[in-house]
């Protein structure tokens, strides 16, 4: 009978996360063959700045005076970051990330918080072990990572045909080129027309006017048109549409063979929304860069309202928790590729050594991705890093070198605080 209490109590407080990390090891101690005696010495918020930007980065420093680094979220907690560190983190074998990160995860840490945590240990242990996390987390799976980014003609032609024609021809030229366009934003900038009936559904979408599915239209078969079948081509929506809506825009875009439509519904609002979209349309669907951690994408998953997940870097849970969701996808058919929009380029760099990893991986996002002067925007100039991130055409190569690849120059650090 004893044993019977003994053993419920003991999965009481492995279900419940209470009590000791049930089967974990102990992260004061070493992590058998692998442990290299380093431990974990202290965190530190570092501002960088230089020509009116900022960068925040998470510093994690261990006991061989190997550093590793993370961007750090605008949202400010710190504070109570530094508080669970120095409980959960300060004195902990830096190899053990995983237990560290089912420490962090039951003892509340904000997800974005955890995710920086993250990131910045496997970029510790890459540079502790003179290894590129890619292959730590496996190996590399491909030579190279395709990537993408937002483009459309000047403000002037948005409503010419040919100048999308044109567009498609221009990309048809470089090898494997891939447009993102949003036609539902793009056609609410026009100011005088009328887009959106005038009821919304209970979970806030809309039904676009048949003039803008029309606009919708023309744009795909228009970019087809001018590219033929070298490009592939991305709907960029950002959850305007009811059910209804989103499904009357596909049915059109079918014709077009798109990679994908991102976000036609809110996910956040009614997943099982997007699974009715889903249902009736041949256009893959895709979302999630607003949605957080392993339980959030499961339920998307189970839902099967989409059949590729745009992991957004800040909030997934760093790489412990992305290569959980990439397994689970993988197991249900789903691919991966990673959203980016202007979140800090660690972010993205840490997003790319999952990719070159990670079997389901079909592309990565690029837009607005700071020290990167090869990018398609002028702002993307190199200020912080020690080298910048480069691409080539549509494709990008890592560096190789140990940890994340990239690293910023602590010659602009303008604050340094210590959270533990």
């Amino acid at each position: 009978m004893n044993h019977l209490t003994n053993r419920r109590n003991f999965l009481k407080q492995a279900t419940l996360g209470t009590g000791a990390l049930a089967g974990l090891p102990s992260l004061s101690q070493p992590l058998l063959a692998a442990d290299s005696g380093s431990r974990i010495e202290a965190l530190e918020l570092l501002v960088l700045k230089q020509n009116n930007e900022q960068r925040r980065v998470l510093k994690i420093i261990s006991s061989t005076g190997t550093a590793g680094y993370a961007d750090f979220p605008d949202l400010d907690y710190a504070p109570a970051l530094g508080g669970v560190a120095g409980e959960h983190l300060i004195g902990a074998n830096p190899f053990a990330v995983e237990a560290i990160w089912s420490s962090l995860r039951r003892a509340g840490v904000l997800c974005s918080h955890r995710t920086a945590v993250d990131y910045a240990l496997w970029d510790l242990l890459g540079r502790e072990t003179g290894k590129p996390v890619y292959e730590l987390l496996g190996g590399p799976v491909r030579d190279r990572i395709r990537i993408y980014y937002y483009g459309k003609p000047p403000k002037a032609q948005l409503e010419n045909e040919e100048a999308w024609r044109s567009l498609g021809r221009g990309l048809a030229k470089q090898p494997g080129a891939v447009v993102k366009v949003d036609p539902w934003l793009v056609y609410e900038r026009f100011g005088d027309r009328k887009v959106w009936e005038d009821t919304d559904d209970e979970a806030g979408g809309r039904m676009p006017t048949e003039e803008n599915i029309a606009y919708n239209e023309m744009v795909f078969r228009c970019l087809r048109e001018g590219a033929g079948d070298k490009v592939d081509l991305i709907h960029g929506g950002h959850g305007q549409c009811s059910a209804e809506g989103a499904i009357a825009t596909c049915k059109p875009l079918e014709a077009y063979d798109l990679l994908w439509i991102e976000e036609p519904t809110s996910p956040t609002s009614s997943m099982d929304e997007m699974a009715k979209v889903a249902a009736a349309t041949t256009v893959p669907i895709a979302t999630g860069e607003n949605l957080q951690g392993l339980e959030d994408f499961t339920r998307l998953i189970d839902k099967r309202a989409a059949s590729i997940l745009n992991l957004s870097p800040p909030n997934v849970g760093g790489l412990t928790e992305a290569r959980k969701i990439a397994t689970l996808a993988e197991l249900r058919g789903v691919q991966i590729a990673p959203h980016f929009f202007s979140y800090g380029p660690l972010n993205w760099v840490a997003m790319a050594n999952f990719c070159m990893a990670t079997p389901n991986v079909l592309i990565l996002e690029a837009n607005t991705l700071r020290e990167n002067p090869t990018g398609h925007i002028s702002r993307n100039r190199n200020q912080f890093f020690k080298e910048p991130i480069e691409f080539d055409g549509y494709y990008f190569t890592p560096s190789g070198k140990p940890g994340l690849g990239y690293e910023y120059d602590e010659k602009f650090v303008v604050s340094r605080r210590k959270l533990a």
